[in-house]
């Protein structure tokens, strides 16, 4: 008994802090077709006054479902220090809530809402409207209401002028549009927007529309396009316009209602959640990827590659090869085999010098042996006596030029023997 008292006890407290804790506002009212931006702030969960904006960060989902709808945004403008909820609700969309929560960056506290969305059919629906693109604003530059009121002001009094019911049909940052971020981050990344009405266009639009549609071919917009002829007046107001995404749209149903009205319809969410449940997937039907094809393709592909382009190459060659001729390289193999002709010849020719140079050995009718030499010089004694050697002339011999070694002086006159002193006979 007394675990029952205790548990109830615990479940009673937890029940008032959760009651402390959780504020509903009031329902908003907002209109098909037509934008909605909600700030949300530290009033919208009742807190102190003195609790500072910029201690707060926000998250915002559809109650029961983890994250909002595609045709709601959710942004944090760190120039408001606000949290904003923007979109438009599409046609034929029931009443739905958010559940809000705030998170004290300081305390880490957490306080929660709930707002009560009640949608409104809007009776004339937009079939007119004009799609623009504004690239020196940023989307939480929107939410000051004094800008779009300045260029509805506009359409109103110069561009369409009939057009007193015109209001903001459609409402986005270009860069969710699919633009891409500007290089230098203090640019504006630019909004995408739709002024709507059940005014037909006025002769002005139609005629503006002419005059823009040679821009429409040219991919990027340049920024500073002058040469409209109503730049002038968007330029006065502090809009700097994308002209190539300047279009007239009739149509009853927009893209983004007819594309989210059957997919999108909130009062089918629980439904949803209770159908969808999550299961582990067993391992036998998690799908594996076999390798061996791979491995085959990868190398039986290149090695056939290969042996084609051998098979080529040879073919190439045994077919044209008597037809190949280099001369250079005939000529190489030509005299590769007359070097070693010309070195025997060369060497035959030097033994037969050296032979020419040797003694030749006579015989005379006294059987004397007779000696010749090849160069012999005729002189007096006197005359063959050893010349002084000059240096200079020495070395001013070609060290080619081998000196005969046989040269010497001739012997002295021959004296036959019984004849001493009678006879003598110079040889």
């Amino acid at each position: 008994m007394l675990k029952y008292l205790t548990l109830l006890n615990i479940m009673f407290w937890w029940f008032i802090i959760i009651l402390s804790m959780c504020w509903t506002i009031d329902a908003e009212n907002i209109y098909t077709s037509r934008v909605f931006v909600i700030p949300i702030g530290p009033e919208t969960f009742h807190l102190k006054p003195q609790a500072k904006r910029t201690d707060f960060s926000y998250q915002a989902s559809l109650i029961n479902a983890p994250d909002l709808p595609p045709w709601i945004h959710y942004t944090y403008s760190n120039r408001h220090n606000l949290g904003f909820i923007y979109g438009v609700a599409p046609k034929d969309q029931r009443d739905f809530q958010l559940e809000i929560v705030a998170l004290n960056k300081r305390t880490y506290e957490t306080s929660y809402t709930v707002l009560n969305m009640s949608v409104v059919q809007k009776d004339n629906t937009s079939t007119y409207e004009v799609l623009l693109k504004i690239d020196n604003l940023n989307i939480e530059d929107t939410f000051d209401g004094y800008r779009l009121q300045d260029l509805m002001d506009l359409f109103r009094t110069e561009l369409w002028k009939e057009s007193q019911d015109l209001y903001v049909s459609y409402l986005i940052s270009a860069v969710a549009e699919g633009a891409r971020l500007p290089l230098d981050p203090r640019e504006p990344e630019g909004v995408v927007l739709r002024l709507g009405s059940s005014i037909p266009f006025s002769q002005t639009l139609i005629d503006f529309e002419k005059e823009l549609e040679p821009l429409r071919k040219r991919s990027p917009c340049p920024k500073d396009f002058k040469k409209t002829s109503k730049e002038k007046l968007f330029r006065e107001a502090r809009f700097l316009m994308d002209w190539c995404s300047f279009q007239l749209i009739t149509s009853e149903i927009t893209n983004v209602e007819s594309a989210l009205q059957d997919v999108n319809n909130i009062e089918n969410v629980d439904s949803l959640v209770d159908k969808w449940q999550w299961s582990i997937p067993k391992k036998s039907d998690i799908p594996t990827r076999n390798y061996t094809n791979d491995i085959l393709t990868w190398i039986f592909i290149p090695i056939s590659l290969l042996i084609i382009l051998a098979i080529l190459l040879s073919i190439i060659i045994c077919l044209h090869h008597e037809k190949v001729k280099d001369p250079v390289s005939d000529k190489y193999f030509n005299e590769l085999f007359n070097i070693f002709y010309r070195k025997k010849n060369n060497n035959i020719e030097l033994e037969s010098l050296k032979r020419e140079q040797l003694p030749v050995e006579n015989f005379g009718k006294d059987q004397v042996q007779m000696v010749q030499y090849a160069t012999s010089e005729r002189g007096t004694l006197r005359s063959l006596a050893v010349q002084p050697v000059i240096l200079s002339e020495t070395l001013e011999q070609n060290p080619g030029t081998s000196r005969n070694s046989y040269l010497r002086p001739n012997p002295p006159p021959y004296t036959a023997p019984g004849t001493f002193g009678t006879v003598k006979a110079d040889l």
